[in-house]
């Protein structure tokens, strides 16, 4: 091979952009250079995807990563006693934890006890205290129990155990505070970014009489984070001093073609998100940032860029993002790690999850009884059985899924072809005496047991114990010795006990699944959690 040959081949191979790094070190450039012949090479860098920063955002809070990458990030809340949230331990599995739930469920609780977590760095504007958020007045006389506190845990350099940090109120005043380490923090609530024109600021009822003064131009990343958000080419974003009187002030303007306008003419979802950029590049490496609700005034398509933008500035500065929402835009472009879904038991107490899907999660807020995931099963006798199994492995799986009855096994894989080309998430789940075929199909698992459910339930010692106890008082052998047919099991049982059939079947498979560990279940519970989860 001619040497201008052998030059262009390994200049292909070291352009090529999967193949080149972004840390080059001097050595390999030089090597670079010599092998072709000091030609200048042009490497193009892969930016990473959305997914590949989401994963690698994991990692980098995982092990040893955790403290190197973050610092004393914030690793859980013990929180006892504030408003309605008398007792709750909540882990953060992730830099980023989004909060959802019900309205009343504590989520800006939760997000405000979080931001008074730290000390204020030197020269910094300030911290945030306890007494901030929940103060005592005459309407309020006890926003929290005599016994509160709030114990903070953070991410440790030993990885041995965490460092902990107790704030608990001491007679008037709240202790603990010194022992916390340094990080600037942020509470970007709803009243953080007002419209000037609805506060009727001096830059409105006086703008006719306003002088300009000097003009800082925004960094040309956050210009170009904003216009992604929101889908917007800005020529120009800047902050503009304008006076009056003795009043001043900086006036957030943009320029796109020949309009130019100010933030007293912005949308509110515009401006916020302005700001809300501009605050998370300016702040120090490693802050800590609480965001309510910042799907507020933003679209379906910019919610999710927002979140993707999250993703990344945690990728890229380290912060840490604590946030409420209800949207399940933003949900959807979080890790499974990130969700954390606030529920009421029916004693009051609130529980706390992680790992929701987001078709779960939209199930228990808009209470959807039929979900956006599909299990396609033949009857409703396996129906019920794996809803049992299902709901003693991981009930919040049953949310937002809904059951396909097809009608015999053996179409159970083309129904579930059929949904996955329409788009819906979809599995089947056949009886354990299906053929091979059909149980190894794509996107299929079987029932346990390797002959038909009905069949398995009903000869199962518990079960039959069971059934000679009241209410039933029947020998299910002595019942089912004429019946043919494993599909009238159930109604014939129903006709002897004089019940219905779903009642039957339901109290079989309810006795089966509840004296069995769940391990026994956990190859099938853990493939539908794969198959139908919406996180990648």
């Amino acid at each position: 091979m001619s040497l201008a040959l052998n030059r262009q081949r390994i200049a292909r191979s070291f352009a090529d952009p999967i193949a080149a790094t972004p840390l080059e070190t001097d050595a390999r450039c030089a090597r670079r250079r010599v092998l072709t012949g000091n030609a200048p090479i042009k490497i193009r860098r892969m930016s990473p995807s959305h997914d590949d920063k989401r994963r690698k955002v994991h990692e980098m809070y995982t092990g040893k990563q955790q403290y190197k990458c973050f610092g004393s990030i914030l690793t859980s809340l013990e929180i006892r006693g504030f408003r309605g949230v008398a007792d709750l331990t909540l882990d953060f599995q992730s830099p980023i934890t989004a909060l959802s739930g019900l309205n009343g469920t504590g989520k800006s609780t939760i997000a405000q006890l979080a931001c008074c977590g730290y000390r204020r760095l030197p020269h910094d504007w300030g911290r945030h205290y306890v007494k901030d958020y929940f103060p005592v007045s005459a309407v309020d006389p006890q926003p929290f129990s005599p016994d509160a506190r709030v114990i903070y845990s953070y991410s440790d350099p030993k990885e041995i155990y965490p460092q902990q940090v107790t704030v608990r109120r001491a007679k008037v005043e709240w202790s603990g505070y010194k022992r916390q380490p340094q990080r600037a923090s942020y509470y970007i609530g709803l009243n953080w970014f007002i419209p000037k024109i609805e506060r009727r600021d001096f830059s409105v009822y006086a703008a006719r009489n306003l002088s300009m003064g000097h003009s800082r131009p925004f960094d040309s990343a956050v210009r170009s984070h904003v216009g992604r958000i929101l889908g917007m080419a800005y020529d120009q974003l800047e902050f503009i001093e304008v006076r009056h009187g003795n009043k001043k002030a900086d006036l957030a303007t943009a320029t796109k073609g020949s309009s130019r306008y100010s933030e007293n003419h912005m949308g509110f979802g515009e401006g916020r998100t302005l700001y809300l950029v501009d605050a998370m590049e300016g702040a120090p490496e490693k802050s800590l940032f609480v965001l309510e609700e910042p799907e507020t005034a933003l679209h379906g398509d910019a919610q999710v860029r927002f979140a993707q933008y999250l993703v990344d500035v945690v990728y890229r500065r380290r912060h840490q993002v604590v946030l409420t929402t209800h949207s399940s835009a933003i949900l959807g472009e979080l890790g499974r790690t990130s969700v954390v879904y606030l529920g009421r038991q029916a004693d009051g107490a609130l529980s706390a999850t992680t790992g929701l899907s987001t078709y779960q999660v939209d199930s228990y807020l808009l209470k959807r009884h039929q979900g956006r995931a599909t299990i396609c099963v033949e009857d409703e006798f396996a129906k019920t059985l794996l809803n049992e199994i299902i709901r003693l492995c991981d009930r919040h799986l049953l949310a937002g899924i809904s059951f396909l009855i097809v009608g015999g096994g053996e179409q159970i894989p083309g129904a579930v072809e059929v949904l996955r080309n329409a788009g819906v998430r979809s599995v089947g789940v056949c009886d354990g005496d299906m053929p091979e075929k059909v149980r190894c199909a794509t996107a299929m698992a079987a029932l346990p047991g390797a002959q038909a459910p009905e069949k398995e339930i009903f000869s199962d010692t518990e079960v039959k114990d069971n059934f000679k106890q009241a209410p039933y008082l029947v020998d299910i052998a002595e019942v089912l010795a004429s019946v043919a047919d494993h599909h009238e099991y159930a109604k014939a049982l129903a006709a002897h006990t004089s019940t219905n059939v779903a009642a039957i079947t339901t109290e079989a498979c309810r006795s089966y699944v509840s004296t069995r560990s769940p391990n026994e279940f956990s190859d099938l519970v853990s493939f539908l959690k794969k198959e139908l989860s919406d996180r990648r």
